[in-house]
């Protein structure tokens, strides 16, 4: 295959991507209700490039009503590692810490407001929790220090995080005026956010550029040979 040819197969798996994505929204939206709308916002990097692992919410600011989500959220321990480093839900959504692993895990946060502590046997999970406002959590291992992840609540069903493409979709979008938030704990800008506000009276797509490189993320991996592996 010549250079010239890979890059129009590359461009048409990427648009079709994106009609999919597109597609799948709209059929939602419309599956529901004609007075809700498909939302899509396409996160990028200062250069241009599509960010994936962004998280993004919409903020009602015209007293639209809410649903809560009913879901639980699962944050795994895998190999040492927080999976995923970065989660997201609503507040007070039910979220459920799970130890995958062969050894014993001590999550914990100090973050103000969202301190708690405990242990993870292997194969074991903690029930589930909640967080009843909005917060950044940072959460860590007592026991493995190289260990860390990030849970965002939010007070707004609408949120998810960027795909591949750097895409986040929003079906059933209410009409009305929103906060559009895009975050992640290695932004450089104050919060750790951007922020625009958008009125929402059809569906749309649209694109919002970070105006400054991303932080590396810390890798989560020991850096030494030492290991616990007692039940501690």
């Amino acid at each position: 295959m010549t250079k010239a040819s890979f890059l129009i197969v590359f461009s048409l798996i990427f648009v079709t991507s994106q009609i999919s994505q597109a597609a799948d929204c709209n059929i939602a939206t419309k599956l529901s209700s004609n007075d809700n709308y498909c939302v899509q916002v396409k996160v990028q990097s200062k250069d241009q490039q599509s960010l994936a692992d962004m998280v993004v919410y919409l903020e009602p600011l015209s007293g639209q009503s809410l649903n809560t989500s009913t879901e639980t959220l699962v944050i795994k321990q895998h190999n040492k590692a927080f999976s995923p480093y970065l989660s997201v839900s609503q507040t007070n959504q039910k979220v459920r810490f799970t130890n995958q692993d062969d050894i014993t895990h001590h999550i914990y946060s100090v973050s103000k407001g969202n301190k708690f502590s405990f242990k993870i046997r292997a194969g074991q999970n903690n029930g589930n929790i909640s967080f009843d406002h909005n917060s950044e959590v940072a959460m860590g291992c007592n026991i493995h220090d190289w260990m860390s992840g990030y849970l965002l609540v939010v007070n707004t069903p609408y949120f998810t995080k960027t795909n591949e493409q750097g895409l986040a979709s929003f079906a059933n979008v209410k009409q009305g005026k929103y906060q559009v938030v895009v975050w992640h704990p290695q932004m450089k800008s104050a919060d750790n956010r951007l922020i625009i506000e958008k009125s929402i009276n059809d569906s749309v797509l649209f694109s919002v550029s970070l105006t400054a490189e991303l932080e590396k993320r810390p890798v989560q991996e020991n850096d030494d040979d030492f290991d616990f592996l007692s039940d501690y």
